[in-house]
């Protein structure tokens, strides 16, 4: 019986090294322009929602792309992302975001 073994090229830990920390950079590069698009997603949704009243939740006072709603809510707590000051802050902080004013 013949055991057949595949010929892989090796690489070594230097080049292993450097595509992992090439592969780090491009991420956090890729990661720059998806937030950008997702902002003006949210920009855009923000200016349509601007004067309207929704007739059971009120009036819309901030849109934020879900990815950093999430680490928002991660870092600093649901009651905290929800509450008064959080939204006056974000409001002075990312008026292209805000539809209505609290």
């Amino acid at each position: 019986m013949e055991i057949i073994v595949p010929n892989f090229k090796r690489y070594s830990d230097g080049e292993i090294d450097r595509a992992f920390m090439q592969e780090i950079k491009n991420g956090f590069k890729l990661e720059r322009e998806t937030e950008k698009q997702r902002v003006a997603v949210a920009a855009k949704e923000a200016q349509e929602l601007k004067g309207t009243t929704h007739p059971v939740l009120g009036k819309p006072v901030a849109t934020i792309p879900a990815r950093e709603f999430f680490r928002l809510t991660k870092k600093y707590g649901h009651e905290t992302v929800h509450s008064k000051e959080f939204l006056k802050y974000y409001n002075k902080k990312f008026p292209e975001l805000s539809p209505n004013k609290i």
